[in-house]
């Protein structure tokens, strides 16, 4: 990984650069596959103005801040970088339709679909399969020949879905 610290306007410390560097360091966690990290400190009057550029193995990054002492400008664009990298791992990891943990945790699941085949059947058969178990029953009504669905809710009532239409 190739990292570059540059200061502009100032003489660089080294408490800045390490401090700089020890951020760069966290972002290894993610998984990133940091290949290039630029962090450039400048001051301008009585602004400390922090960017950091990230070019890793799933993008570029960049993280912007500013602040009356560096070494909190410095915090700010790593968090930013830091909260761009989040986004794009959480995206290339959910794939299609999926949900990570982080979603599932925090209550953003999507919704899961699944296909079942109706069967012709009479209400009182596809009641007597949920009574038996079975979580779902979609069914073709014998009589009328309509889809019906019968479920049994949390509180162990059996209710039935008519599609009309």
């Amino acid at each position: 990984m190739n990292v570059s610290v540059t200061a502009r306007h100032f003489d660089l410390t080294p408490d800045l650069k390490e401090h700089a560097e020890a951020r760069l360091s966290r972002l290894d966690r993610f998984g990133s596959g940091v290949i290039n990290a630029s962090v450039v400190l400048e001051i301008e009057k009585y602004r400390q103005i922090a960017e950091v550029s990230v070019h890793g193995r799933h993008g570029d990054f960049l993280g912007k801040a500013e602040s009356d002492d560096m070494a909190v400008s410095i915090d700010g664009a790593f968090e930013k970088v830091e909260k761009q990298i989040r986004r794009t791992t959480k995206q290339q990891q959910r794939g299609r339709n999926g949900d990570t943990k982080e979603d599932i945790a925090m209550g953003d699941t999507r919704i899961q679909s699944e296909r079942r085949d109706r069967e012709m059947m009479s209400l009182e058969e596809a009641t007597t399969r949920v009574e038996e178990g079975e979580e779902i029953v979609v069914f073709a009504d014998t009589d009328s020949g309509a889809t019906r669905v019968v479920y049994r809710r949390p509180d162990g009532a059996v209710k039935l879905i008519e599609v009309t239409g």
